[in-house]
């Protein structure tokens, strides 16, 4: 019952990350991206201990979209205290998780460490670019994840995948074809 349930929320953060990459503002990019991280932190609660990680880490992630989302609104960004704030926040979600566990299982616990450090730069930006860039490599860190510890994540594996291509589909649209058009007509 809980891996079907893991697997339905996984599948409802696919479709918001996927939607999410293929629109052109930074705030709408933002808003999916908190949909789907609090569907995949919830995916990962359900599928145990050896994902809390991952749980703990796109929960604040989720958290950290919400209010990156009300200062993109005002056409500013987050103030440095804001993502100083959110880079402790994943620090202890990393901590939390080790003491539940009683132990640091690396790299599984460490990966998600890692991806919210990208992450926190990724939506903490007004350029689509960069944030289509560094959403890239979090995807690679995320995918490495969902791989490597038992039971291995399916639905946020097809998630992350589903979200690197949707990135590179993005980038491709608007950071090469669209830049390119732009140059053409100067």
């Amino acid at each position: 019952m809980l891996t079907t349930l893991s697997l339905i929320f996984g599948y409802v953060a696919t479709a918001a990350a996927i939607v999410g990459f293929q629109l052109k503002k930074q705030s709408h990019i933002i808003i999916s991206q908190m949909i789907s991280n609090l569907f995949v932190a919830l995916s990962y609660f359900l599928l145990g201990p050896t994902k809390m990680a991952g749980g703990f880490a796109c929960f604040v992630g989720a958290l950290q979209t919400l209010t990156n989302y009300f200062y993109l609104r005002k056409d500013q960004n987050p103030k440095k205290y804001i993502t100083v704030i959110f880079f402790f926040g994943y620090v202890a979600s990393f901590i939390v998780t080790a003491y539940l566990a009683q132990k640091v299982a690396l790299p599984n616990d460490l990966l998600p460490l890692i991806g919210s450090m990208i992450f926190l730069f990724a939506v903490s930006i007004q350029n689509s670019t960069v944030t289509r860039i560094l959403f890239f490599l979090n995807m690679l860190v995320w995918i490495t994840f969902d791989c490597i510890a038992t039971p291995v994540a399916t639905a946020n594996l097809v998630t992350h995948i589903c979200i690197l291509i949707s990135v590179i589909v993005g980038f491709v649209r608007y950071d090469i074809l669209k830049k390119g058009k732009v140059k053409n007509e100067q």
